[in-house]
């Protein structure tokens, strides 16, 4: 449910990458961003809220592969919009409690470069 919500994103980002046309891409990637990701990450936020507050996981008191999958949207979003987590706070703390992990902090120190 949670990771499939990120499909969803790339499914309505889709028509984004694709067009030729530079202005419908401008007008696509403002409705992305003024419309689209808001009331996907306002889903998520809400479900992570209703989970301790929102100062935990997304799901349950551990890591999990849905706690990743935010973490690791925060990069490939930015290619369309700069700042995807600016108005979500809580998403913003599960990020930051993601990425601080330690086996997660080891392996984002010595992961390779992979050109965008």
């Amino acid at each position: 449910m949670i990771v499939d919500e990120f499909s969803d994103i790339l499914s309505e980002m889709r028509f984004y990458w694709y067009e030729s046309d530079p202005e419908k891409k401008a007008a696509l990637n403002e409705k992305f961003n003024t419309e689209t990701l808001p009331k996907h990450l306002g889903y998520l936020e809400n479900i992570l809220k209703q989970n301790g507050g929102g100062e935990g996981f997304i799901v349950g008191d551990s890591l999990t592969w849905a706690d990743l999958a935010v973490a690791n949207s925060n990069d490939w979003l930015r290619l369309v919009c700069p700042n995807p987590f600016d108005n979500f706070p809580l998403l913003t703390g599960l990020i930051k409690r993601v990425r601080e992990t330690p086996q997660v902090a080891e392996w984002i120190a010595k992961r390779p470069d992979t050109p965008r």
